[in-house]
């Protein structure tokens, strides 16, 4: 599969900080999720919403898309990425804000999908969806682009048009999986949590203890 990493938004709840450069693990979050990611991806690549921050994501030799609709949240970003992939292969979206993401929990859900009929396969942890720590095939980019059309969105509008398999919280944990691959920061109270977490579990590690 490949991998694609949404870094373009204002960060507003983490006071403007792009989230994407933020320090973690000695390292920057981007290089963290591309160190993860790209042992079972063959392309990877980071949407940025200005050409600035893809500009100061440039460091990272990675394939790098400038949002057509800055600000219009990642629906807008996932369909551009989608839509300029020139591969057939599944593709793994991330947000740029979730350091312990699991690139052993990823090909599970790629081969879930790859067994199904489904569009995507969307995690549903601690009662919410993850769709941006999720897999999705290209041919979303056509659904993705109806909706923006139509004026939606959000991602959930997508869901609407697509179908969609939803693997549950106890679909990983049976399946061996650490379900805090799911975590995101929002604001610097969640970056706070997360360091303590990596202090806690030490560098290296693929995932997190529940």
């Amino acid at each position: 599969m490949d991998g694609i990493i949404l870094a373009g938004g204002q960060s507003r709840r983490m006071n403007g900080k792009p989230k994407a450069l933020l320090p973690f693990g000695g390292s920057r979050m981007l290089e963290r999720l591309l160190s993860r990611m790209s042992p079972v991806c063959g392309t990877l690549t980071v949407v940025a919403g200005t050409s600035k921050q893809a500009q100061a994501f440039a460091g990272a030799a990675i394939h790098t898309l400038v949002d057509r609709q800055p600000q219009q949240g990642p629906l807008a970003a996932l369909h551009l990425a989608l839509e300029q992939s020139n591969s057939e292969r599944l593709q793994w979206v991330t947000a740029c804000d979730m350091p312990f993401l699991s690139a052993e929990a990823a090909v599970w859900m790629q081969q879930r999908l790859q067994r199904s009929g489904s569009m995507a396969v969307v995690p549903e942890i601690g009662g919410k969806l993850h769709p941006l720590q999720a897999i999705y095939r290209p041919a979303c980019a056509s659904a993705a682009a109806t909706c923006l059309e139509d004026g939606s969105r959000g991602m959930m509008s997508l869901f609407h048009l697509i179908d969609v398999e939803i693997l549950k919280e106890t679909d990983f944990v049976d399946a061996g999986h650490d379900i805090r691959f799911a975590f995101n920061m929002n604001t610097p109270a969640d970056y706070t949590q997360a360091l303590m977490l990596e202090n806690e579990m030490g560098t290296g590690m693929e995932g997190v203890c529940r």
